[in-house]
Parts: structure tokens; sequence; C-alpha cells
């Protein structure tokens, strides 16, 4: 998708489509790892509250934003 990207660059319309579809992708990884976050230490979280969910404290040391 990435690579798609990049040679899409000089088509507005295309390269807009492109990063719609990537953000929807983008989406359902959030959705399936909070999800699964959710399994393994019993919590739940409404998917469309995850738009509106504040980010953690960095220091508590329950999430990571990097990587």
């Amino acid at each position: 998708m990435t690579v798609e990207l990049l040679t899409l660059q000089a088509d507005d319309a295309a390269y807009a489509a492109g990063l719609r579809t990537l953000g929807r992708q983008l989406v359902h990884v959030g959705v399936a790892l909070t999800r699964r976050a959710g399994e393994l230490d019993g919590t739940e979280l409404d998917p469309s509250a995850l738009v509106s969910a504040p980010e953690p404290d960095a220091n508590d040391g329950t999430e990571r934003s990097e990587p």
C-alpha cells in the first residue's frame, strides 16, 4: 500500500482514495489489537470509542506509542 501511495502522488483523486483505503485498514488493525488486548486482560472497549479515547498516560507503563 505504501509503494502504491508513493506512485499515485501526481493524481490527487487516486492518492486520496489510497489514503482512505490505508486509513480503513489501519482502523481494522487497531480494532483487532484492542480486542485482543481485552481478551488478555479482561477489559472491553467499544471500537467506536477508539477515535475519541484519550491517549493513555505515557508513564503508566501499559502502552507505548513508539515501537
